[in-house]
């Protein structure tokens, strides 16, 4: 039996030049999340990135 899919639990952002967020991706591991904000980091564009954990539904934190 395989195990379920890991649910994506980590969120990339992409924030414009009048501070718009846009969610460009979700990810299952916050490694693979921030691996892949350097990647667009070392394009040169000016949009910064963010990474941000996805809060489960209830959690207030």
């Amino acid at each position: 039996m395989k195990p379920a899919a890991q649910a994506p639990h980590w969120l990339l952002y992409r924030i414009d030049d009048n501070g718009n967020e846009v969610e460009m991706a979700r990810f299952a591991e916050r490694s693979a999340a921030e691996r892949a904000m350097r990647d667009y980091e070392r394009r040169g564009h000016k949009q910064a990135y963010l990474v941000r954990r996805l809060a489960a539904a209830g959690d207030q934190s």
